[in-house]
């Protein structure tokens, strides 16, 4: 008798799951991605999308800034991510913040980070310390504290942007943003975010420093970041074209590869 009713309890229940319960919806991570090869073909091939020499305006989303002063470009299935946790961040925040999340810098193509890049090399760009008297393997580990060699840079795959301020202090105690980070911290990952530059210490003290402004859609980047270390590993992506590309062809699979495992 205790076995038939067990039984049929098993049998309620089953039917309660199946036809009784609103389907839920599916998070950020389990939403079917776009199909890679039909963008790889319109950037005309995986290799040139990965490195950023592409086209963007036939490829991404284009999105204006909360100025209407700069576009943003970012892959249709991220914009539409980044607009839904910005209108979020906006409904949970607390009542007296007047803080909103915005957009600093999404896509950069590979010319644009070769700007960024050589103005740094040549010591147009400040940075921590002055280039003048380094040698180039110096100049080049001071630039990749915190900024991306040509080529390598998770801004050319459409799935990565800059938020609000381009200082860490800024999301720390005491700055503006530090209830937006919290709140990232905690949240970011229902919209498939997640901050590929944590501590450095738990990367294996390798790769760029920290950088709580920057966050990476991971349902797309994490497959992107994989192509890219095996075709760099086969030697079909090469690092050339700008200054210290010749540094680069031994360091830059640390500083794509390690990433925070919530990004991987």
């Amino acid at each position: 008798m205790k076995y038939i009713l067990y039984k049929f309890l098993t049998l309620v229940s089953l039917f309660l799951l199946t036809f009784c319960y609103p389907e839920q919806q599916p998070i950020a991570e389990e939403q079917k991605s776009p199909d890679l090869n039909s963008i790889f073909t319109q950037a005309g091939g995986m290799t040139k999308f990965l490195t950023g020499r592409y086209e963007q305006v036939a490829i991404l989303s284009e999105i204006k800034d909360i100025s209407g002063t700069k576009n943003h470009y970012l892959l249709p299935e991220v914009a539409k991510q980044w607009k839904a946790m910005s209108m979020a961040f906006d409904k949970e925040k607390s009542k007296n913040s007047k803080q909103s999340l915005f957009l600093v810098s999404t896509f950069r193509n590979f010319n644009q980070q070769k700007l960024i890049w050589e103005s740094k090399f040549s010591g147009q760009r400040k940075m921590r310390e002055p280039v003048k008297g380094k040698s180039p393997e110096e100049i080049v580990s001071l630039i990749l504290e915190f900024s991306s060699a040509p080529g390598t840079s998770r801004h050319h795959w459409g799935t990565d942007l800059d938020l609000n301020a381009l200082e860490n202090s800024y999301f720390e105690k005491g700055g503006k943003g530090f209830e937006i980070y919290n709140w990232l911290s905690i949240n970011a990952k229902r919209f498939g975010f997640c901050q590929p530059y944590n501590a450095k210490s738990l990367r294996n003290n390798k790769g760029y420093e920290e950088e709580k402004w920057h966050w990476s859609y991971r349902p797309i980047s994490s497959s992107l970041r994989q192509m890219w270390i095996s075709e760099f590993n086969s030697k079909t992506l090469k690092m050339e074209g700008y200054k210290g590309s010749e540094i680069m062809n031994s360091r830059a699979l640390d500083y794509v590869s390690e990433v925070a495992n919530d990004c991987k």
